[in-house]
């Protein structure tokens, strides 16, 4: 397995993570949370800084995050484990920019926010996303594949979802697109 997705110290061995983020209508990525390999999961209290894996002297693609996080589900219920550290999104998706700019709005496109859960092998799993005030829980994805969708002038990713809505309804069927550097719904 190709580890993308990892915390590192400081002279220390990358350990593999999944992370979940909240992808942002303007392209932005806040990273939430992380599970460690030993199911241990901590939430992140605060980014202190965001850097371009091309800017470091490892010269990868990505993304680094310098992060304060805490831990969440305690095995012993004893005290609270804090640390800083750094989590790695060593993959071309998460540049955090893209070729995507005003050129390619269209009245219909409607960018969104989104929140995955991402596997060390940078593969992903759609957990919600928000359209305006309503906001959509994932219960299943049924079918992913490379689609143009001409009506709002756009490419990429397209996922079809089955979603229940937070205030309540019915199952819906959606789709959801990701296009470089964004989320979008039609």
């Amino acid at each position: 397995m190709n580890t993308v997705v990892y915390i590192k110290q400081a002279n220390e061995p990358p350990i593999p993570v999944t992370v979940r983020l909240e992808w942002l209508p303007n392209g932005k990525i806040k990273p939430i949370m992380y599970w460690t390999p030993d199911n241990s999961c901590y939430e992140v209290k605060h980014v202190y800084e965001s850097t371009s894996l091309a800017f470091l002297r490892e010269k990868g693609v990505g993304i680094r995050f310098r992060v304060r996080a805490e831990m969440r589900e305690m095995p012993d219920n004893t005290s609270c484990a804090r640390h800083e550290t750094f989590l790695y999104l060593a993959d071309m998706r998460f540049c955090e920019s893209g070729f995507i700019d005003d050129r390619y709005s269209h009245p219909n496109k409607k960018y969104v926010t989104v929140t995955v859960d991402v596997f060390p092998n940078a593969e992903y799993e759609l957990v919600r996303f928000c359209v305006g005030d309503e906001c959509y829980v994932v219960e299943r994805t049924l079918k992913v594949e490379p689609r143009a969708l001409y009506r709002v002038g756009g490419i990429g990713v397209w996922h079809r979802v089955d979603v229940r809505a937070n205030s309540g309804g019915e199952w819906q069927r959606k789709a959801v697109f990701w296009e470089v550097g964004g989320w979008y719904v039609a």
